[in-house]
């Protein structure tokens, strides 16, 4: 019974701290493809949706605010840290897992900078034809980002 108190506390405390740490460690300026913008607003809308219903917690509001906590505070803090790098064809770009959606980014830090590349509309099922990792990999061997990656490492 007496973990609900804590971990709400802790979370709080959580908070506070973030935009701290966030401004001590040197954050990376972000940028967002128009796909990942796009995404992310349309996961932004659907949160105020919910709440124009009357709900105040729904998966929409836990969806919205998981991408947001990553690309305002988990990203920025560390982009290139090597738990988040990618293999094979998507070596040099990051990944960023929440739940079952994904996060994906490119980033230099001679420039500190970072692009939100992708961000995941349907849910990870291994195999499936939708998998977010299968629709980024098609994206970035097609070259959909390459003038976007460019442009970032520029200084």
């Amino acid at each position: 019974m007496r973990r609900g108190p804590r971990t709400k506390a802790r979370g709080a405390q959580l908070a506070k701290e973030r935009p701290a740490a966030a401004l001590a460690s040197g954050p990376y300026e972000i940028e967002m493809t128009p796909s990942a913008k796009a995404v992310y607003v349309k996961l932004y809308q659907n949160m105020k949706k919910a709440e124009a219903k009357g709900e105040q917690s729904s998966s929409h509001h836990t969806i919205f605010r998981m991408v947001e906590d990553a690309v305002k505070y988990i990203i920025p803090r560390d982009p290139i840290k090597r738990m988040h790098g990618l293999s094979g064809p998507l070596s040099n770009l990051f990944r960023l897992k929440k739940g079952r959606h994904r996060i994906c980014w490119a980033a230099s830090s001679a420039t500190r900078r970072v692009c939100i590349l992708f961000i995941s509309e349907t849910l990870r099922k291994e195999g499936d034809a939708n998998d977010p990792y299968n629709v980024f990999t098609k994206l970035v061997l097609a070259g959909e980002f390459d003038e976007i990656i460019g442009r970032l490492r520029e200084p």
